[in-house]
């Protein structure tokens, strides 16, 4: 494991929410979302981005509005993206 990987497993498990997967409270949301724009930068820079490109491009995917709604749906059960069982 790179030492990028193991930065970036590391942010997820400070990211884990109390019920042990889904978060429940803004506070947890918001952590997870720190940790997929951690998580992001260390696979960019893993990639051979520089790390101004890298921490750019990961904020821009995985920060913000657009951050929060890969990561809701990740979290979300079938019926709330209209998949049917």
């Amino acid at each position: 494991m790179t030492y990028n990987q193991k930065k970036s497993a590391a942010a997820w498990r400070k990211a884990i929410p109390a019920s042990g997967f889904r978060p429940k409270t803004p506070l947890e949301w918001n952590r997870l979302q720190r940790a997929s724009i951690i998580a992001a930068y260390y696979m960019y820079r893993d990639l051979g981005k520089t790390k101004a490109e890298a921490k750019r491009i990961a904020t821009l995917i995985h920060g913000g509005f657009a951050g929060r709604l890969i990561l809701e749906a990740a979290f979300s059960d079938n019926s709330e993206v209209g998949v049917s069982s």
